[in-house]
C-alpha cells in the first residue's frame, strides 16, 4: 500500500501517478527482454560478432538521436502522441523480428531506437508534471524504481523463456507487456492539460536546457561504470569463475527497492549534497568489492553497496536537472538527461570493453571507479560554485 499523506502534503498517489508508473513499468519490463537476448540470436542464426554488437550500438544512436529532441517534440505535440506512438513502434518492431532476417532486424531495431527514445522521454516529462513540486524528489524516486526494477529482473526472466521456450515467445511475450501499457495510457495522463500545437524550430537553442547541462554530463559519467555492470557482469563471472551471478541482481533491485523511499524524503527535505555525495562513495565502494570477487557472499556485498549509491545517485540528477528549469523547459531538460544515459552506455561499452580486452573484466571495474573520481570533482566544483542550487 502506498504511504498516507500528511494532512500538509500535497497528495502524491494519485490514479494518475500510480497509473503512470505502471505504465512506464509494463513498457519498460517488455522492452528490457530484448538487449540481454537479441544479440544471442543474431549469432544462433549465423550474424557476425560485430552485427550482434550493431543491435545494440544501432539501437543506442538513434534513441539518443531521439531524445535530444524529445523536448521540443513533447512541447509540439504533447506527451499523449509521442508516448502513444512510441510504445505501437517499439511492439511492432519486436514482433516483426519473429520473420525478419539479419539486415532486417538491425533495420528496425534503429526505428525502435526512435521509438524507445521519444516514449521514455514523453513518460518522464509527464511524471515530473504530475508529481506535485514539495514532493518531487520522492516521486521521482518512486519513477526510477520502476526503469531499474525491469531492467534488473528482465535478463533473468528473458533468459528464462528463451531457453524454456523459444526466442519466438520470448518476442510476442514482449511485444505484450508493451501494448498492455497502452491500457493504462489515458488514465496515467488524464491530468495533463491538453497539448496546445507550438510550433518549435528543432536548433540547439530548443533542444540544448542550460540548465540540465551540469547534471546532465554527471548522469553521462555515472552511466560509464553502470554499462559495465549491466553488460559484462556475465563475461566477468567466466573470468573469475562465479556461479549464481543472479544474484547481483536481486541484491541491487532489493537494495534500492528498500531505500529510495527514503531517499527521496530526505532530498526533498535536504536537498541533493547529503545524498549525491555518500552515494558515490558506496558505488566506488561497490565496484572496488566486485572487482575483488571470488566468491557468492563478495557477489551480493558488491551488489548491495552499488544498488545503494546508484539508487541514490540517478533520481537524484535527474530532479536536480528538472528543478534547476523553468516549467516550460522541463521536457527539454529529461531529454537532455536521458540523451546522457545512451551516450554514457555507448562511451561505456566501447571504452570499458576496450579495457577489459587490455586487462581483465576484474580490473577494468576497479579501473571504472575512476569516472566516479571525475564524477565527484565535478560535482563538487559546481556545488562551490553555485552553493545556492543545492
Amino acid at each position: 500500500m502506498p504511504p498516507s499523506t500528511p494532512p500538509h502534503q500535497p497528495a502524491l498517489w494519485t490514479p494518475a501517478f500510480v497509473a503512470l508508473l505502471a505504465v512506464n513499468l509494463l513498457l519498460c519490463f517488455g522492452f528490457y527482454m530484448l538487449p540481454a537476448t537479441l544479440p544471442a540470436h543474431v549469432k544462433l542464426v549465423g550474424g557476425s560478432h560485430f552485427e550482434a554488437s550493431l543491435v545494440i550500438g544501432m539501437f543506442s544512436i538513434t534513441s539518443l538521436a531521439a531524445r535530444v529532441i524529445s523536448g521540443t517534440a513533447v512541447d509540439a505535440i504533447g506527451e499523449r502522441r509521442l508516448i502513444g506512438a512510441g510504445i505501437l513502434i517499439i511492439a511492432a518492431t519486436t514482433l516483426a523480428f519473429i520473420w525478419l532476417p539479419i539486415d532486417g532486424i538491425l533495420l528496425l531495431r534503429s526505428l525502435q531506437g526512435i521509438g524507445w527514445g521519444l516514449s521514455t522521454a514523453a513518460i518522464a516529462t509527464a511524471v515530473y508534471k504530475i508529481v506535485p513540486e514539495a514532493r518531487r524528489g520522492e516521486g521521482s524516486g518512486y519513477y526510477v524504481l520502476t526503469v531499474i526494477t525491469a531492467l534488473s529482473l528482465t535478463p533473468l526472466v528473458a533468459i528464462l523463456l528463451m531457453e524454456t521456450f523459444s526466442f519466438d515467445v520470448l518476442l510476442t511475450t514482449s511485444a505484450l507487456f508493451t501494448l498492455s501499457a497502452l491500457a493504462l495510457l489515458r488514465r496515467g495522463l488524464s491530468t495533463l492539460p491538453a497539448a496546445q500545437p507550438v510550433r518549435h524550430e528543432i536548433s540547439l537553442r530548443n533542444v540544448f536546457e542550460p540548465g540540465a547541462v551540469v547534471p546532465s554530463l554527471l548522469c553521462f559519467i555515472n552511466s560509464v561504470p553502470l554499462c559495465g555492470v549491466m553488460v559484462y557482469l556475465v563475461l566477468f563471472g567466466r573470468e573469475r569463475q562465479i556461479d549464481n551471478l543472479w544474484v547481483f541482481f536481486i541484491g541491487y533491485t532489493l537494495m534500492i527497492l528498500l531505500t529510495r523511499p527514503a531517499i527521496g524524503r530526505l532530498f526533498d527535505r535536504k536537498g541533493h549534497l547529503v545524498i549525491i555525495v555518500p552515494g558515490c562513495l558506496a558505488m566506488m565502494l561497490g565496484l572496488a568489492v566486485l572487482s575483488l570477487s571470488a566468491s557468492t557472499s563478495m557477489l551480493v556485498a558488491a551488489s548491495l553497496l552499488y544498488g545503494l549509491g546508484y539508487g541514490a545517485v540517478h533520481p537524484s540528477l535527474q530532479t536536480w536537472a528538472v528543478n534547476r528549469c523553468p516549467p516550460n523547459r522541463k521536457a527539454a531538460a529529461n531529454g537532455l538527461f536521458m540523451s546522457a544515459i545512451d551516450l554514457g552506455y555507448i562511451v561505456g561499452a566501447i571504452s570499458l570493453g576496450h579495457l577489459a580486452k587490455l586487462s581483465s573484466y576484474s580490473a577494468m571495474y576497479l579501473y571504472s571507479t575512476g569516472a566516479l573520481v571525475v564524477f565527484l570533482a565535478v560535482y563538487l566544483a559546481e556545488v562551490r560554485k553555485r552553493p545556492s542550487a543545492l
